[in-house]
């Protein structure tokens, strides 16, 4: 009886011993964090494909001779155009009316070249001097971007998409003798607006 107490007794504490091995660990703590979210919540009724995290179309003018240029007025002068029909793609709620309102002179532009319509390129080690960026409607019209009723494109969206198609053109915007050859960047920020 002894041994079958102290056989009891062993299995008793086995048991206990499995019940306190197979408890759930107390856990370590190997460091704590944060995570951060961040965003805006907006009510835009249109916006532009290819446009990016930043709202942001970029365009390859490529590399263009000065020679092949036609000035700020004529920007057609040799036929040659440097980003010929780019697009921009516009999604908007069905029935929307939308116009897309150039703004070269705001914060982020890179302005207009003095008594002109066409943006100014960037100044800089490197710039190109006395060119400029001409910017043409799907017609091939000189988008004048001195005033905010002159550079505005509007369109009609029956199905809640379109495509407004621009050309882009270097020129001349002095003497063609007087061009400096160079980097030819330069920035238009935009708006849509919609009714």
């Amino acid at each position: 009886m002894k041994t079958f107490s102290r056989v009891l007794l062993a299995l008793s504490i086995f048991a206990a011993a499995g019940n306190v091995l197979a408890a759930d660990p107390v856990p370590t703590k190997a460091g704590s964090g944060t995570i951060n979210f961040t965003g805006t919540i907006n009510n835009d009724a249109c916006s532009v494909e290819g446009a990016g995290a930043n709202k942001t179309i970029s365009v390859n003018m490529g590399e263009v001779s000065i020679k092949d240029m036609g000035t700020a007025t004529a920007p057609k002068g040799s036929g040659t155009l440097s980003a010929e029909n780019f697009e921009m793609k516009v999604n908007c709620n069905a029935g929307t009316k939308v116009a897309m309102l150039f703004q070269p002179t705001s914060g982020k532009g890179s302005g207009l070249v003095t008594g002109t319509g066409v943006l100014k390129v960037i100044d800089g080690l490197g710039a190109a001097k006395n060119i400029g960026i001409a910017l043409l409607d799907g017609n091939g019209a000189l988008i004048d971007l001195k005033s905010p009723a002159t550079a505005k494109i509007e369109s009609n969206l029956q199905d809640s998409n379109a495509s407004l198609k621009f050309s882009a053109a270097y020129v001349t915007t002095a003497d063609p003798k007087l061009a400096v050859a160079g980097r030819g960047d330069a920035t238009l920020p935009f708006t849509l607006q919609y009714e």
